[in-house]
């Protein structure tokens, strides 16, 4: 959990900084690419939850999420480099701000999507032998500190040390390689589990 809240929120710092190039470094530009993750985030959870209630092993689940993540981490860093600089859209065209803000929101969309798939989160937990005489709520408490302790590592890392040393292409590809350590750990801890 620790390491799916680090990839998100250095993704989105890295993601901000390279939107920022297309859009300007304005509060305006942060705001748009904070709610777009926000209602990402939202969306993601909620789904999350409604699919968990019939999976009967969410820990498989939750690394078939993590492995789903390289993939949104991958494909949103081409649309951020190699697809939204050339938008056939000038959005100079209108003088209107609310056609600018609807055209920035489409663009911000496609690559600020990734938090849908860390809806994972949300997924029922089995809870057997030592974990079910323990009381739920400070389990799914330690779920989520570690997330947000994972969330606030990342995005402090990315922003101040990742982006300078080995540049945002780099960083981003880093960030394939957490997600999918990630998702081997996890898958691997279900399997021992499931094989006991």
């Amino acid at each position: 959990m620790g390491l799916s809240g680090a990839t998100a929120l250095a993704a989105e710092v890295i993601w901000t900084r390279i939107l920022s190039l297309l859009f300007g470094a304005t509060v305006y530009t942060f705001s748009l690419i904070l709610a777009v993750f926000l209602v990402g985030l939202g969306i993601g959870s909620s789904l999350g939850a409604g699919i968990g209630r019939g999976i009967t092993r969410p820990r498989v689940a939750l690394g078939v999420c993590q492995l789903l993540l390289c993939a949104a981490i991958a494909w949103t860093a081409y649309m951020v480099t190699d697809s939204l600089p050339y938008w056939p859209i000038n959005p100079s065209i209108s003088s209107s701000p609310w056609y600018t803000l609807q055209l920035d929101l489409v663009r911000c969309s496609g690559p600020c999507c990734r938090p849908l798939s860390s809806g994972a989160r949300a997924f029922r937990w089995p809870w057997r032998g030592r974990l079910a005489r323990q009381d739920p709520a400070r389990l799914v408490g330690g779920v989520y500190a570690a997330n947000t302790l994972g969330a606030i590592f990342g995005s402090l890392f990315a922003s101040l040390l990742l982006v300078a040393w080995i540049g945002s292409q780099h960083a981003q590809q880093l960030l394939i390689v957490l997600s999918l350590a990630s998702a081997l750990l996890t898958l691997a801890w279900a399997c021992s589990i499931k094989s006991r």
